[in-house]
């Protein structure tokens, strides 16, 4: 049996085709509208709870789930590159995904220091950063040498 797209249309009855072709439209459609309104009934539910923030309309659902496929991809990969060049750019995402996490901690320790009546110094915690960065981490193993020289010493 041949996969080719001519014996396909040379086997189908016209009507047929049509038929799936208007079906597949109204698939799409369907499924465009569930998660629309998924996304509503969700926002809804989760959102002015937790975040304080507005409902939305499902037309706005929509919208945010439209928007989302767009910036996050539509599913599935269809490249044709090989394993090992996806390998190449881990580094970077995971380099990428690191900084990612510091901005959060950051909001987040701001956001603590706030609802706790404390005052988040940036200029400090950038300092610290790069002191942890240059300085840090050489102490801390300094000092892990020393506890392990420490322990030996003591089970002798």
């Amino acid at each position: 049996m041949s996969n080719s797209c001519g014996d396909f249309f040379k086997t189908r009855k016209p009507l047929k085709i049509v038929g799936m072709v208007i079906g597949g439209i109204l698939l799409a459609g369907l499924m465009a509208f569930l998660f629309g309104w998924v996304v509503m009934l969700l926002w809804n539910w989760l959102m002015p709870t937790i975040f304080g923030v507005a409902t939305i309309t499902y037309w706005q659902g929509f919208g945010i789930f439209f928007l989302a496929k767009i910036l996050f991809g539509f599913g599935g990969d269809h490249s044709s590159s090989s394993h090992k060049e996806k390998k190449k750019d881990r580094p970077i995402r995971e380099e990428i995904g690191k900084e990612i996490r510091k901005e959060i901690r950051k909001e987040f320790r701001k956001e603590h220091a706030k609802e706790n009546g404390h005052i988040f110094n940036d200029e400090y915690d950038d300092k610290y950063e790069s002191w942890w960065t240059d300085e840090g981490k050489a102490a801390f193993d300094e000092y892990m040498k020393e506890k392990t020289e420490e322990e030996e010493k003591t089970e002798m």
